[in-house]
């Protein structure tokens, strides 16, 4: 799968112009957060799954520290290295026995079935995430990021993501439990840029730029 690294998303300043006409809430954010920045697609595709298991149910700051200890250990994360390491190496870096299972299994489709993620670029969201979650380890949440993160993709609202929902909780000044209730008639405002929208409401709550 060729891509292009480090590339604005074609649709980015529309998504801008259309999410500041249609929501207030979203239109402040916007403004207060405004920069630079912006999603893009900087990895390979190993690299970002790999960021995404990691990351998997733990803090930003955790997960961080456990990539480093990795690239110390092997110089450079490839599926080559990865499946060469003992599995207790990478337990000793901070990873569950499950999480490197998931890494190597990654790693090993990769290497025999480079195929299989070529072929999402050409399927819708629905279809690419019914794809990903075939593999082992890779839930709703990590292919909802894939498809943010690697692909680009300008309509995903991850609605298990714990970052989303406390920004939009606070920002829209609701409890927890109507989450998804309110969120649902929001998106409604958003679309086809829940991605941007997403984008925007986790720089409200840290403004680190995370990249999968």
């Amino acid at each position: 799968m060729i891509k292009k690294k480090n590339k604005k998303p074609h649709y980015w300043l529309r998504a801008i112009k259309h999410l500041q006409s249609n929501d207030p809430v979203l239109s402040r954010i916007i403004n207060k957060h405004r920069s630079s920045t912006y999603l893009t697609s900087s990895n390979s595709i190993f690299i970002t799954l790999t960021k995404i298991i990691i990351g998997q149910q733990i803090s930003i700051e955790v997960a961080n520290s456990i990539e480093c200890k990795i690239k110390k250990l092997l110089g450079k994360i490839n599926p080559k290295k990865i499946l060469a390491t003992p599995d207790q190496h990478l337990r000793n870096c901070g990873l569950s026995f499950r999480k490197v299972a998931y890494i190597k299994g990654v790693a090993e489709i990769i290497n025999s079935k480079p195929s299989f993620f070529s072929k999402l670029e050409l399927m819708d969201d629905t279809d690419a995430i019914k794809e990903l979650v075939k593999l082992y380890g890779i839930g709703l949440w990590s292919a909802e990021m894939f498809l943010i993160f690697h692909l680009n993709r300008e309509n995903i609202l991850p609605l298990g993501d714990i970052g989303l929902i406390n920004s939009y909780c606070k920002n829209y000044k609701i409890n927890r439990d109507v989450f998804i209730k309110k969120i649902s008639k929001t998106r409604k405002l958003w679309e086809p840029y829940c991605t941007v929208a997403t984008w925007y409401l986790w720089r409200d709550i840290d403004e680190d730029v995370v990249q999968y």
